[in-house]
């Protein structure tokens, strides 16, 4: 997979990006360097296109998504992230995640669905994929959630049922409540900046 790394501070957050559906790698770095300005950031760009957008699985239209892709882009990230984090010596459980919807989204699934070492995640305005096959504890695991009332794309129901899957897991879970429809806002990312200073 094409991704940009970038070393940070020795002593900074590891944070791996994941874009929104029509971005690249480049996309949430000024986020990430908000975030925390001395971290370590690896951020992939998405394989499958989609009338010309990137985006990390396929979809059948808005809301509709191919579990089959959702399955195979999953694996194929997770070999990559290992791949990359052994090349720069980055230890697996460092990383954080930091997505934004569609990116958000695979990240959300990859930490429901394998048991990988990555402890901490930050969520910009996800929702469950409607996959819930896997048990085992995410207590270790805590996750940083924008949900917004106004959203057009992510329908309240399916935000409530992923905040229902991490919590029937364990996993901690912050939600911050936003009225501003599905973009990023800079109260949203002040408010993740505050819980990543915690993590």
């Amino acid at each position: 997979m094409h991704y940009l790394f970038e070393k940070g501070q020795p002593h900074g957050k590891k944070l791996l990006l994941l874009h929104g559906t029509g971005g690249d790698e480049t996309s949430m770095l000024e986020i990430a360097r908000f975030l925390d300005e001395e971290a370590t950031l690896l951020s992939f760009r998405g394989t499958v296109q989609e009338d010309g957008m990137n985006r990390f699985f396929k979809r059948n239209g808005l809301n509709q998504f191919d579990l089959v892709s959702l399955e195979e882009e999953s694996d194929h990230l997770i070999q990559s992230i290992r791949s990359v984090s052994e090349d720069k010596g980055v230890s697996l459980d460092e990383w954080i995640f930091v997505g934004y919807s569609n990116g958000a989204n695979i990240a959300a699934h990859m930490l429901l669905e394998r048991e990988l070492a990555v402890k901490n995640a930050i969520l910009f305005h996800p929702m469950s994929l409607g996959v819930d096959t896997q048990k085992f504890s995410l207590s270790n695991k805590a996750f940083w959630l924008s949900v917004s009332e106004n959203d057009p794309i992510v329908s309240k129901e399916a935000s409530n049922q992923l905040i229902h899957q991490l919590q029937i897991r364990e996993a901690k879970v912050t939600i911050a409540a936003t009225h501003s429809g599905h973009q990023i806002t800079m109260d949203e990312i002040n408010q993740a900046k505050q819980w990543l200073s915690k993590h």
